[in-house]
């Protein structure tokens, strides 16, 4: 079952009616915010400052300069001495999403290109986000352009971000224009784009980390709570075996090449390689306290609701 391709969808394109289902599954996460907010609007998390909110938090003595609209009469009247009333005051936690459909997303060798994939994973978080109350927004690029869409709540947000995901998937340019520094250019605009104490996820497959990538993160980590949810495909991290001595071609933003899928050394040695890299990256972003999360393209997403959860 979990190799059956969700209702509606190709693999390849994107349709409102592949995306718009997963506010069924949206429920079942669990993506709470690490830090208190310190965005200025009225929301859903409690922040870490008190004052004329929607929770009440407690009551203490009166003091010079306290709202006296906040005066607790009972109290008051009970204790001889005026108290005051004291809330919790709740506040949006708006969250942008930037997410990659640059043409090292646009390859699958199972059921999804990570394209599309990534399509996926961005409407059941923004379903999730929906259903809290929080806003969303988000950064789409496909290597070609990018295209921003402002924060905006419930379904409206939604549907703006799946509109948004299908037109920019369906304009990806050609896979062999692949522009490496996809990752960093949609990072360096996030940081224009990002208010203070927000949630940024970002959701990629990680090709073209680089030290400028790590120095990005972490500049975005010091304002805001950062999540990465990495797309990834089996192929790219395991290469078909053989028994006779064949060759893979392949290509990529450097040009053309030959994998010996045929050598059973080469085979290993290419997965130890893969794996180090994606561990090594998993450890800087730890480092950075920037939260983690893998998902796999050639899987369907309801199937893999239980690794939704950066760690």
């Amino acid at each position: 079952m979990s190799a059956v391709l969700p209702s509606g969808a190709d693999g390849i394109s994107l349709r409102l009616e592949e995306l718009v289902p997963y506010r069924r599954l949206a429920g079942q996460l669990q993506l709470t915010p690490k830090a208190p907010s310190r965005a200025h609007q009225a929301g859903q998390h409690l922040a870490r400052a008190k004052g004329r909110g929607m929770d009440f938090d407690e009551v203490r003595q009166y003091q010079v300069g306290d709202d006296i609209r906040t005066i607790d009469w009972r109290v008051t009247a009970r204790t001889g001495k005026p108290h005051t009333k004291l809330f919790r005051e709740e506040r949006e936690r708006p969250v942008q999403m930037i997410i990659d459909l640059g043409p090292s997303m646009q390859f699958g060798s199972k059921l999804l290109l990570k394209a599309v994939q990534a399509a996926h994973l961005a409407s059941l978080l923004a379903w999730h986000v929906a259903e809290r109350g929080d806003r969303i927004g988000a950064l789409i690029g496909n290597g070609d352009t990018h295209k921003e869409l402002k924060p905006k709540g419930r379904q409206q947000g939604v549907l703006a971000l799946a509109h948004g995901l299908i037109e920019m998937q369906g304009q990806a340019p050609d896979v062999h224009q692949a522009k490496p520094e996809l990752m960093n250019d949609l990072l360096r605009r996030s940081l224009k784009l990002a208010s203070p104490g927000s949630q940024i996820w970002l959701i990629t497959d990680l090709q073209g980390w680089d030290d400028e990538s790590r120095w990005l993160m972490a500049r975005l980590k010091k304002h805001a709570d950062v999540s990465v949810f990495m797309v990834t495909d089996p192929l790219e991290l395991t290469l078909p075996s053989s028994r006779l001595p064949l060759t893979l071609p392949v290509q990529g933003p450097e040009g053309k090449g030959l994998l010996p899928i045929g050598s059973g050394r080469f085979r290993s040695q290419y997965q130890r390689t893969r794996l180090s890299q994606i561990q090594h990256i998993r450890q800087t972003l730890k480092a950075m306290d920037i939260r983690f999360c893998a998902v796999g393209a050639q899987q369907s997403l309801e199937f893999q609701l239980d690794r939704v959860k950066p760690c």
